[in-house]
């Protein structure tokens, strides 16, 4: 696979960068160009016929000394180069009229207008980006939309919204409201100016006996439901707000709990509680049933050349998202395909012991379909970080190619694992990946 190159900041391209990129293809200014030479070659003429007729007898006045320039040997020798060249003059001077003239304008709400071509080029490139929806929660979706937005601006986040744990359970108790947790982390990485928003958004207060423990960004969602009326209202704002590429939403506006029952027949309530609880889930339900899903994660979906599921945990990002009804149903019924992005790592209290198949068979049972295709990690794991997750009683999942086989279950391999201490995937890599897929989908080609 292909890898992405780093964009230049808008402060790193010279002028002569920017100069060329107002003059790229779709960035709607040549033809204005065109159009005001077209107006000035008008206007010239305009104003000779209007010298001639004002003239009128006398015109030869005016005609009589050109027409001796015309006729000297130097003309002959230059006159062509002569015409050329101020022809050149005149629309490099039509060219930075047209830009300064644009610099002035946007310097009204650009704080430094001279970046303007870089960013309008750069905004022109990725609204043509392929429709790529993301379904899933926590570090992992996150993760994913830092890779995604830098290749396209028609992604969508669709954010689990049912943990109960930290600064996230102790406002949906207080305000009857989904968790703001995992919201906030995907807005901050899907703006632009993701560095400023993410320290503002992950701030914690450390002190103030209401305030400790809370993160601004939860605060921040938790202060425009309340304003707005429902958490689908106040992200409709903060999509507005934040200048996002692309567009973040919960699944549902309705406060959920995950119910779990364990491979022992044990039924736990509560995202926290089925993580600190024993065991692999068998089973994974919301409540209440039949909770409504935010109507542009439906829209999302039934226009996406691609859906993306995962990475991230599988029974507390994952799936939430998938069992509101709505979102099932489109799942079910959609003709994009359908991208599993398999963790690396198996997790205590969800998936112990689960190879790569066992996670696809969860979906299934839970979804009613397969994904059209998993992807899958192919990097080895070093011995550091695979005895660092044993501690966690976690460890590295397994394929068995020929349960896929037997299923039909296209598999797809890629060197996914990101740099670090964590078994986490690249999210430049793992976005190249995906955004290749979607734009083969969106060109017909079948990817599985």
């Amino acid at each position: 696979m292909r890898q992405s190159a780093r964009r230049a900041p808008p402060s790193e391209v010279g002028f002569a960068g920017r100069f060329r990129l107002w003059l790229a293809p779709g960035m709607r200014v040549k033809r204005y160009i065109a159009m005001a030479v077209l107006g000035g070659i008008i206007m010239s003429v305009a104003v000779v016929a209007s010298a001639i007729w004002l003239l009128a007898d006398a015109r030869n006045q005016l005609s009589g000394p050109i027409e001796r320039i015309l006729v000297t040997e130097a003309w002959s020798r230059v006159g062509g180069f002569a015409s050329v060249a101020i022809v050149l003059a005149g629309a490099t001077m039509l060219t930075r009229s047209v830009v300064q003239l644009n610099r002035s304008l946007l310097s009204h709400w650009m704080p430094h207008p001279k970046e303007a071509a870089v960013l309008l080029h750069r905004r022109l490139q990725l609204s043509r980006g392929p429709r790529v929806v993301a379904v899933g929660g926590g570090t992992g979706l996150s993760n994913l939309l830092r890779g995604l937005r830098e290749s396209t601006s028609n992604v969508t986040a669709v954010v689990a919204v049912s943990d109960d744990g930290g600064s996230s359970g102790r406002l949906r108790e207080a305000f009857d409201m989904p968790a703001p947790g995992d919201l906030s982390d995907c807005l901050a990485a899907m703006s632009d100016q993701e560095v400023e928003v993410s320290r503002l958004m992950e701030f914690r207060f450390e002190r103030g006996k209401e305030l400790e423990g809370h993160t601004f960004g939860n605060l921040l969602i938790t202060t425009l439901s309340e304003v707005e009326g429902d958490i689908a209202k106040a992200s409709r704002v903060l999509n507005r707000l934040l200048n996002l590429s692309g567009a973040v939403w919960p699944v549902t506006p309705a406060p959920v709990s995950l119910v779990a029952r364990k491979e022992d027949g044990r039924v736990v309530t509560g995202e926290t509680s089925i993580r600190e609880s024993e065991g692999s889930v068998a089973d994974l339900s919301v409540l209440p049933d039949g909770v409504p899903a935010v109507p542009e994660v439906l829209v999302a979906l039934k226009s996406a050349d691609l859906i993306v599921l995962g990475p991230g945990s599988l029974y507390s990002s994952v799936l939430p998202s998938l069992l509101v009804d709505e979102v099932r149903q489109v799942i079910n019924e959609t003709s994009a395909p359908v991208v599993y992005v398999c963790n690396i790592m198996t997790e205590a209290g969800e998936t112990d012991r689960f190879d790569a198949f066992d996670h696809v068979q969860a979906i299934h049972r839970h979804v009613g379909r397969f994904p059209d295709l998993v992807l899958v990690n192919r990097t080895p794991l070093d011995s550091a970080r695979l005895a660092a997750y044993e501690l966690e009683d976690a460890e590295e999942v397994k394929v068995s190619v020929d349960r896929f086989n037997e299923h039909g279950v296209q598999l797809a391999y890629a060197d996914l694992l990101g740099p670090g201490r964590f078994a986490q995937h690249d999210s430049e890599r793992l976005a190249t990946t995906l955004i290749e897929l979607a734009e083969a989908s969106r060109s017909g080609v079948a990817i599985a």
